[in-house]
């Protein structure tokens, strides 16, 4: 399938690409602070953020909350 394909499938299911990896970062970044072993840097690189401030504004978007603040309450 091409990439335009899929974009045009996914947006005909009401979703966009982008939105997409949008949601599957948050779920993995939520994940990955639930288990507590990386640091925020770690956790920012490995999904793709060019640094850690702006993983951290991604994450309080998702949240409402600063990663380190959530990683505390679980």
């Amino acid at each position: 399938m091409s990439t335009r394909t899929l974009q045009r499938r996914l947006r005909d299911w009401g979703f966009s690409f982008e939105e997409m990896v949008d949601d599957l970062r948050h779920a993995e970044a939520v994940r990955r602070l639930a288990i507590g072993q990386e640091s925020m840097m770690e956790i920012a690189f490995v999904l793709g953020y060019s640094d850690q401030a702006h993983f951290t504004r991604a994450f309080r978007r998702w949240t409402g909350m600063a990663p380190r603040d959530y990683a505390r309450r679980v």
